[in-house]
């Protein structure tokens, strides 16, 4: 009697794990299934589940019967050498009495627990090797029969349509992430959204969709064109923003130089995979995406997962390249609202230039004529007083017109600024940086064709002179004004002014003696004095003075 009920308890016990393994739709639980229930059907001890991947070796190896202490101390999961490999070479059933007994057995690592009988089973989902599945040690002694391999064959038969179905499934739940991660990157890029923000928001939704462990996005640096890392989400990877990524020798670099797309499944097997970042752990399968076409590169996308997690599909590998398509996009269109800004800018200050120089100045000149002519008339101590208030509206218009050169500084693109900054430009930009430190805006002027007659040797030595001399005013002076003039005529001089306490006994003379020695190396020559001798503040009058070049010696 009870041989007889034996097939029917076999026949039950297998339809019920074909309803069983069938009834997951996460791909992850279903294999974990197959397992366990390839152990139950067989009476195994130990079973697992070799997934494949790309080049045909195990990518995944999932175990069951052994504890956690046992799968720590037995080290990294095997690759597809040995019996496990057998079975990948010739995908077709294996029983063995001892694994051991084998030609190809390669015996079992430190610390693995003894096996002996063994039965093998391919895998294959739409007529393509999938995995295998491997069990081991039949209870009670005895060898693994032709029964048992007929039952995992069907087994294997329904595993085969879970798994695509689980795969299907993931595909679909993936792309629907997808979906809504794109429509929201979308109206956040529309929305004129700063571009970091919307990096952060693709490195996120990508870490998501992708069910990555860590996204890095870098950019080149406008200066220097390193790839600076603009935004992270995982592993911690968020507290090294702004972190510079190596020159050479990564996926990182090699994508952004050649524009071409780099995927891995194991990090730890090439030399070049590598995000240049401080993680925890070994980085396993890894994907990088240029931000933009071959040759244009905005930057890059990365995505990571730790080591023995499974490799990225081939569907999130185009997502990850859509997500990346999504950030250039935006970084384009951010370079592109900036450029139409500045040009708005440009307009504006053009027009206003030009109201100052037709209407302001106009008005000013017209005016310092007018108390010109009163002042002929006038009694001596009212004509004294309107020729002062003539020179005041004098250095009213030259200050006018410096305004209007710096609302005209910024140079057009491709045009001749766009070559070489002009000195003008430089000085401005010096004094407008001593505004902080100061705590006030120094007066600027200009006198004679700067741009056109000092040489570029010479300009170097101005600003670092404009620079130097700004310094010692914020450090010593104690000034609540200064004055900065550069005037061209027959030669080049600088002249800083302030009001300050003048140059205080015992301060390092340092910096003054370079002031000196660039000017003695173009025959020129610095002179530091009191403003005012006779003033309870004497300020500090710095006049730094050079020949220009002769004509021949300009540059055409």
């Amino acid at each position: 009697m009870d041989s007889e009920s034996a097939p029917h308890d076999r026949t039950d016990l297998l339809l019920d794990a074909v309803i069983t393994v069938s009834r997951g739709l996460d791909l992850e639980t279903v294999l974990h299934r197959i397992v366990e229930t390839a152990i139950e059907l067989v009476d195994a001890r130990y079973g697992a589940l070799g997934v494949l991947g790309a080049d045909g070796r195990i990518a995944r190896f999932l175990t069951v019967g052994l504890s956690d202490d046992q799968i720590t101390a037995i080290g990294p999961y095997p690759t597809g050498h040995g019996v496990l490999g057998e079975l990948i070479r010739h995908p077709v059933p294996l029983r063995l009495h001892d694994i051991a007994d084998h030609p190809t057995s390669v015996g079992f690592p430190a610390h693995h627990p003894p096996m002996h009988t063994f039965v093998g089973m391919p895998l294959r989902v739409h007529g393509a090797p999938f995995g295998n599945l491997y069990l081991t040690d039949k209870r009670g002694g005895s060898d693994f029969t032709a029964e048992d391999q007929r039952v995992l064959e069907a087994l294997a038969a329904a595993a085969s349509v879970a798994v695509e179905n689980a795969r299907l499934y993931d595909v679909a739940r993936m792309r629907e992430r997808w979906a809504r991660a794109n429509d929201r990157i979308s109206r956040e890029v529309l929305t004129g959204t700063s571009p970091g923000d919307v990096l952060t928001l693709v490195g996120s939704e990508a870490r998501e969709v992708a069910d990555a462990d860590v996204t890095a996005i870098a950019v080149p640096d406008p200066t220097t064109g390193r790839l600076v890392l603009q935004s992270a989400c995982g592993l911690g990877a968020e507290a090294q923003i702004g972190a510079v990524l190596a020159a050479e020798g990564t996926f990182t670099a090699l994508t952004f130089r050649t524009g071409v797309p780099m995927v891995t499944d194991d990090a730890t097997e090439d030399e070049h995979a590598s995000l240049s970042l401080e993680l925890p752990g070994r980085l396993g399968p890894l994907a990088v995406w240029p931000l933009g076409e071959s040759g244009g590169a905005r930057g890059v996308l990365a995505a990571a997962r730790v080591r023995g997690r499974p490799p990225f599909s081939s569907v999130v590998v185009e997502a990850l390249g859509a997500f990346a398509a999504q950030a250039a996009v935006a970084l384009e269109l951010a370079e592109g609202r900036a450029d139409a800004e500045r040009v708005v800018l440009l307009r504006d200050r053009e027009r206003i230039a030009r109201d100052l120089h037709d209407l302001a100045i106009q008005r000013l000149y017209a005016t310092g004529l007018s108390l010109q002519s009163v002042a002929r008339n006038a009694a001596p101590e009212i004509a004294d007083k309107l020729n002062k208030a003539v020179d005041e509206v004098d250095e009213t218009i030259s200050l006018v017109r410096t305004t209007i050169y710096r609302l005209q500084s910024n140079d057009r693109p491709g045009g001749a600024g766009a070559r070489r900054i002009g000195l003008r430009s430089r000085v401005i930009t010096e004094v407008d940086a001593a505004v902080t430190p100061l705590g006030y805006s120094p007066r600027l002027r200009f006198e004679g064709a700067v741009d056109a007659l000092v040489p570029p040797e010479v300009a170097e030595h101005v600003v670092a002179v404009l620079r130097e001399a700004l310094s010692n005013v914020t450090r010593h002076a104690s000034a609540s004004r200064v004055a900065v003039t550069l005037r061209v005529d027959g030669d080049v001089e600088l002249r800083v002014s302030d009001d300050g306490v003048g140059v205080p006994a015992g301060v390092p003379r340092s910096g003054l003696r370079n002031l000196a020695q660039r000017a003695e190396e173009l025959g020129g020559s610095l002179a530091v004095e009191p403003l005012d001798p006779d003033a309870e503040r004497v300020g500090t009058r710095l006049v730094w003075r050079v020949p220009l070049p002769a004509d021949d010696a300009l540059p055409s």
